[in-house]
């Protein structure tokens, strides 16, 4: 027979650890912090290509940060259906996330051009010039 509170308690614990596993914290990403965006990577026309999956996020609370090939998502979701309500079952939750990935090349940062449809965020990230390979002529 369980105390009075403890199935609470006890559903308070299994939902921290659904999120904690549900965070990237054991994935190969460079940091993580709340939900993590599932996201591809992939190198197309000689620069790479990042597609997030946002949904439920307006564009203007996702924030991007590039630096030399670190690359930093991070933004929230806010789910609102106004005052005086009952819920009856809650499955979809406001949420914050904080990612930091780092990229196989530099990025120049100035050129990074980013579109956002339908709850996907797609990132162009052409590769630095500084980090492009250089033709050496023998004298």
């Amino acid at each position: 027979m369980l105390l009075p509170g403890a199935l609470e308690a006890l559903l308070g614990l299994q939902e921290a650890m659904g999120r904690s596993f549900n965070t990237g914290f054991f994935d190969s990403a460079t940091t993580s912090r709340g939900v993590n965006p599932p996201v591809n990577i992939f190198e197309k026309d000689r620069e790479m290509v990042l597609i997030a999956e946002l949904p439920g996020v307006k564009k203007e609370d996702v924030n991007i940060e590039v630096k030399g090939n670190t690359l930093r998502l991070s933004g929230e979701r806010t789910i609102k259906y106004g005052e005086n309500i009952s819920y009856h079952r809650v499955e979809r939750n406001s949420s914050k996330f904080d990612r930091t990935l780092r990229l196989p090349i530099n990025v120049e940062a100035d050129k990074v051009n980013a579109e956002y449809k339908d709850g996907l965020l797609i990132l162009s990230l052409p590769r630095a010039e500084s980090d492009k390979p250089k033709q050496i002529t023998i004298q």
